[in-house]
């Protein structure tokens, strides 16, 4: 049963989504320099460290809330941010050669 009315669960869902995003940013580099750099050369550790930080703090909101869907939300921003990061890592940006 959840704790919150449906209103009040959209806002926490989005301060999971944002707080997420936040540790995204701070623990690893922007997906810029990843997609410009040679393909597997950034270490994945970052984002693997931010992934674990980010379920940490999703998994104590969602608890807080007694809520499933903050924990759902927050969990589609986890994957997506890490696969964003993941794909700029081992992809080559269109026309670069590689040396």
């Amino acid at each position: 049963m959840a704790a919150l009315k449906p209103s009040e669960e959209l806002v926490a869902a989005s301060f999971g989504v944002a707080t997420v995003v936040s540790v995204f940013g701070s623990y690893t580099a922007s997906v810029n320099d990843l997609k410009s750099d040679q393909p597997s050369h950034q270490n994945t550790s970052d984002a693997k460290r931010a992934a674990v930080t980010s379920t940490a703090i999703i998994s104590g909101i969602a608890l807080l809330a007694k809520s499933p869907t903050v924990f759902v939300v927050g969990g589609v921003t986890i994957l997506l941010e890490y696969w964003q990061r993941a794909h700029a890592n081992y992809t080559m940006p269109k026309g670069a050669q590689g040396s």
